[in-house]
């Protein structure tokens, strides 16, 4: 199985496209917004060939005869809306990033999107702002390697909760007096609803200005309605369908997901991290493994062979997986949570929580907070030989003259720990 995975990315990547030319899409049914896009993105380099459709139907004409890797489409157009148009791309060019630039729209058609759409950008968008996302959305492309992966990830508009925490979002959502305090304090149990509900409430539709990093009050800002929609109607909440996946692997990496946000949060307030890093290093630690809920959702069985590889030659995990699927869990999970529009300090925390010195080797950010919250909660749950360990970069540590923070850092562990 691992080697029939490897042949068929082999044979993707050579025929993938020049990734130096950029291709995005621009779908709106009034022509002056197209002629103004034009001209605020006129001096753009020449590597971007941007295409301008005043229609879904000539938009998927469009695709169908040629690559492209971003769109941005409105939402409320006549034939086939922005919604429509999305759910056709996503079926049929999986890959391509999808991004919603619309006017304000009423909940419903703003949930919809939740279930296709990457991103969110709000009518009228500067022209910073708006080159700053294409930018970040082309960028982003070049994280992994592998064709197959980055189409595995585009596609996913959610991730598989634990069938348990699922069950009582449920449950709760029945009961009438139920508050969005009670539902979020549900949803911060979970890694997969905490990810989506960050993404949404941050999203530009909700016309927040400041980034949300608690899932408890982001479910308080989007409210009890709106939970509802995404867990009922659009189906974004959903469980773990049985794949041969244990309930317990699943329980497990939540409970240590769990307590790295924590402890992370911990260790940059210990070290007197600004707020912002602080949040990022409770977010970044709470997701830092959203990639091997990626992994295990769609190749249970191929990652059940990374897992027995990792025992058999006495090597990390994500070290094995870099072989089987050309990328591991850091880089995946990083480009699920770039692609949803997280900031760059959580996606950052998230892609280097087992190389810190790449993101930073000058100052100690949340990314070197995850690193460490994340060894020390393996070290602490006493299994030395386990396929999940991960060591700490004592070098890392050493440049940043740290080496000798470690033992208080230990202490917080142990609290956390005893007080989960």
């Amino acid at each position: 199985m691992e080697q029939q995975f490897l042949v068929e990315d082999e044979q993707q990547i050579h025929g993938a496209p020049d990734t130096a030319v950029k291709r995005v899409m621009f779908v709106d049914d009034d022509q002056s917004v197209l002629d103004d896009l034009k001209r605020s993105l006129a001096s753009m380099p020449p590597e971007w060939q941007m295409t301008f459709c005043t229609s879904g139907r000539d938009a998927l004409k469009e695709l169908a005869s040629g690559e492209f890797d971003v769109v941005v489409t409105d939402m409320r157009m006549p034939g086939m809306s922005g919604s429509e148009l999305l759910a056709e791309i996503l079926e049929r060019h999986p890959g391509i990033v999808r991004i919603v630039l619309s006017g304000n729209l009423e909940q419903d058609l703003a949930l919809r999107s939740a279930t296709a759409a990457h991103q969110y950008l709000v009518k009228p968008c500067d022209a910073a702002t708006l080159r700053a996302t294409l930018d970040a959305a082309l960028r982003i492309r070049t994280l992994l390697v592998s064709p197959k992966l980055r189409r595995l990830v585009s596609r996913m508009t959610s991730l598989p909760s634990l069938p348990s925490v699922y069950a009582r979002l449920v449950e709760s959502l029945e009961n009438a007096e139920t508050s969005s305090r009670e539902l979020g304090e549900i949803i911060a149990q979970d890694v997969g609803m905490t990810a989506k509900i960050l993404q949404l409430a941050n999203s530009a539709f909700f016309g927040l200005y400041r980034y949300i990093a608690n899932p408890c009050e982001a479910a308080v800002y989007l409210g009890v309605d709106t939970i509802r929609s995404l867990a009922l109607s659009t189906s974004v909440f959903s469980a773990f369908q049985d794949k041969g996946v244990p309930e317990l692997f699943i329980a497990q990496l939540q409970r240590h997901s769990m307590i790295t946000g924590m402890l992370a949060h911990a260790i940059a307030r210990a070290e007197n991290l600004p707020k912002k890093a602080c949040d990022s290093s409770l977010v970044g630690g709470f997701l830092h493994d959203v990639g091997k809920l990626v992994l295990v959702a769609n190749y249970a069985n191929e990652y059940y062979g990374v897992l027995a590889t990792a025992r058999r030659e006495k090597v990390p995990c994500h070290e094995a997986e870099s072989r089987v699927f050309a990328a591991n869990h850091a880089e995946i999970g990083a480009y699920l949570l770039w692609l949803w529009g997280l900031p760059d300090s959580v996606c950052n925390a998230v892609a280097f929580h087992h190389r810190p010195g790449d993101c930073s080797s000058a100052v100690f950010t949340a990314s070197g907070a995850v690193h460490v919250a994340d060894a020390l909660q393996h070290e602490m749950d006493g299994q030395p030989d386990s396929v999940f360990r991960a060591d700490i970069d004592m070098n890392y540590l050493a440049t940043l003259r740290l080496t000798a923070r470690l033992p208080e850092w230990r202490k917080l562990c142990s609290k956390h720990s005893e007080g989960e």
